[in-house]
């Protein structure tokens, strides 16, 4: 999926690897179903499957090797979308965190709940314990976000 929307997969820094994160669980969000199941954790979604193929693809990669594709992603339609979608973000780890955050806490924090009434809770959330966004950026990722359906309940 990375060789597909243009991003090089690299394991080797601690902001690479959260896009390694990052990426699929906006991807899956997106529509693009690539079978991972991610819980909360310290810097948002995070799978333990997406960290070992990333690692696995990583080696293979840097050991010259051209890993197995997954030809049913590659032609899917909604790659593209998601390629103009992620494009601009897809080197911003910043972004990214704050991104998948907020989806993933929409979507299994805040279903019910219209999304003009939870914004200041999901600031709060995002902020609180683990890491101080600025609210202007987390803003920003929100009206980016929402127009698009990702925080659609």
């Amino acid at each position: 999926m990375f060789n597909a929307i243009g991003k090089n997969l690299s394991m080797e820094e601690f902001e690479d690897r959260l896009e390694v994160q990052k990426i699929p669980f906006l991807a899956q969000s997106f529509g693009i179903n690539l079978d991972y199941s991610f819980t909360w954790y310290l810097k948002g979604p995070y799978s333990k499957t997406v960290a070992k193929d990333g690692f696995t693809v990583y080696e293979s990669l840097k050991n010259g090797q051209t890993p197995n594709l997954n030809q049913d992603l590659l032609n899917h339609e909604q790659l593209s979308e998601f390629r103009e979608f992620i494009s601009p973000h897809m080197d911003d780890p910043l972004w990214l965190e704050v991104a998948a955050s907020l989806v993933y806490l929409r979507k299994e924090n805040y279903v019910e709940e219209p999304l003009d009434q939870i914004i200041g809770y999901l600031i709060e959330d995002l902020t609180y314990g683990y890491k101080n966004f600025d609210e202007a950026l987390v803003r920003r990722v929100i009206s980016e976000l929402h127009p698009i359906g990702l925080l659609n309940n």
